[in-house]
């Protein structure tokens, strides 16, 4: 609270010598103690209402382990291959197409863009598990994309499995080298989050994995046919 002294002491007059005394200045005095209490107040409300950031970590769920000789072949059409090169440079190929650098920034973009021509192209089915049939692809994103806005929470997740896991065949295999920077692991598993695609592994680049890499990039051919030249022929006779 604050406080006026407005003084004493006469205005005017003279005093000895014929000088005038001048006009005296009210003294204000200011109590700063509720100032204190506020400042206090404020504090321990931003300290029990803060949320402090969290530690940024990606959720992975593994799939179930399987045994040996129970593994299914992947079509190639439905791969993509991206490598993280120790230079930092990203590089992504689809199928047998030769390797190409790609930026980041349009990660989103191409594995969403990825996806849907993979869903697009895939006919009609009848689940072996389950005998649901299910319309093609296109036929699929169409009735998608006809469903009004104001469909319950559940039935839209629900045809987004059936979008992503039924389906869906588009699985992305990443290559990552031991001297990577994780940022672009960390970029590269984001776009994979973010456009919920469900199939795909991440496995070790070995030094003659990056080196038919840098060959292929550099030659503009696919990585498949450096392999073939690579591996040893077979001799004939018994």
């Amino acid at each position: 609270m604050g406080a006026l002294d407005a003084g004493g002491g006469p205005e005017g007059g003279k005093k000895k010598g014929g000088l005038h005394k001048r006009k005296g200045k009210p003294g204000i005095i200011l109590d700063m103690t509720p100032m204190v209490d506020i400042g206090f107040l404020l504090v321990i409300f931003f300290m029990t209402t803060t949320r402090f950031r969290e530690p940024q970590a990606i959720e992975i769920t593994l799939p179930p382990e399987t045994a040996e000789g129970t593994e299914r072949g992947v079509p190639e059409s439905n791969v993509m291959m991206i490598n993280i090169m120790p230079d930092g440079t990203i590089l992504q190929n689809m199928a047998v197409e030769a390797p190409k650098p790609v930026n980041v920034d349009s990660l989103d973009d191409l594995l969403l863009t990825a996806k849907m021509d993979n869903i697009k192209k895939q006919p009609p089915h009848i689940d072996g598990r389950t005998g649901v049939f299910y319309e093609s692809g296109e036929e699929f994103l169409k009735r998608f994309d006809a469903m009004p806005r104001d469909v319950p929470k559940a039935v839209r997740d629900s045809m987004e499995r059936v979008r992503d896991e039924k389906k869906c065949r588009f699985t992305v295999v990443i290559q990552v080298n031991r001297l990577s920077q994780y940022d672009y692991v960390v970029a590269v598993m984001d776009a994979i989050q973010q456009n919920q695609v469900a199939r795909f592994a991440i496995v070790e680049q070995k030094p003659e994995d990056q080196k038919l890499v840098e060959e292929a990039l550099a030659k503009g051919v696919p990585i498949k046919d450096l392999q073939a030249r690579t591996q040893p022929r077979r001799r004939g006779g018994r």
